[in-house]
């Protein structure tokens, strides 16, 4: 039981704004890339709001190899977003 509440524990959903994205291929490309990085258990890339929603274990992999995974494939990955409103919630200083 202690092993399962670690792993939940160590789970963290993080949305980054995208640069680049072109069309439906950018968005598929960039969704198989993040999928590929170890530790990532679930992604969602919308082009209409250019936003990748990633949902990750913090134990092995961070937010900047995230970023690094969106500009290896070709695209810009912004801070991340915190806020309802798809903006930074300024509290983090991010």
């Amino acid at each position: 039981m202690q092993a399962e509440t670690l792993k939940r524990s160590s789970q963290k959903t993080e949305t980054l704004r995208l640069v680049g994205l072109r069309g439906p291929d950018c968005a598929d490309k960039l969704d198989r890339a993040l999928a590929a990085v170890p530790g990532v258990s679930q992604v969602s890339v919308s082009l209409a709001d250019e936003k990748a929603t990633i949902t990750f274990d913090t134990a092995q992999v961070s937010t900047q190899r995230l970023q690094v995974a969106v500009a290896d494939a070709g695209y810009e990955a912004l801070k991340p977003v915190h806020g309802q409103d798809g903006n930074c919630c300024g509290g983090c200083g991010g």
